[in-house]
């Protein structure tokens, strides 16, 4: 198993859009202010299974019999355009996200200001 990233602050689903290639950025708020915001960003996603927030985070590449596992729940099409599969939880799947690379940014920003990859629609 390859770990991509691993950190011991607490991560949020912070947005989600469909819109301009179905994103998702998780977003870990800056602890105190001499500490930097990390931002997290799968673009193309085509299938995710996320909980709210994560206290710690571990994202690796996912095995074959876990990218299996998708494919019999979500079906072959998720990753029909080569996606990868990055996996939450350091010995077993609790999350996952189908898509583009996974890119992390840190950032020394309040949390209202942008991540620094492409601008995501406002929400409501």
């Amino acid at each position: 198993m390859v770990e991509t990233f691993r950190s011991d602050r607490t991560f949020t689903v912070w947005q989600y859009t469909v819109a301009h290639h179905q994103r998702v950025l998780l977003r870990s708020s800056r602890p105190t202010e001499s500490d930097a915001r990390i931002d997290l960003h799968v673009g193309g996603v085509s299938g995710m299974l996320l909980r709210p927030s994560y206290q710690g985070l571990v994202i690796r590449e996912g095995t074959a019999e876990e990218r299996d596992h998708v494919v019999s729940v979500l079906g072959p099409e998720v990753f029909g355009r080569g996606e990868l599969l990055h996996v939450i939880g350091e010995e077993r799947m609790t999350g996952f996200i189908a898509g583009g690379p996974l890119q992390c940014r840190e950032m020394y920003a309040d949390d209202d200001a942008p991540s620094g990859f492409l601008p995501m629609p406002e929400t409501a």
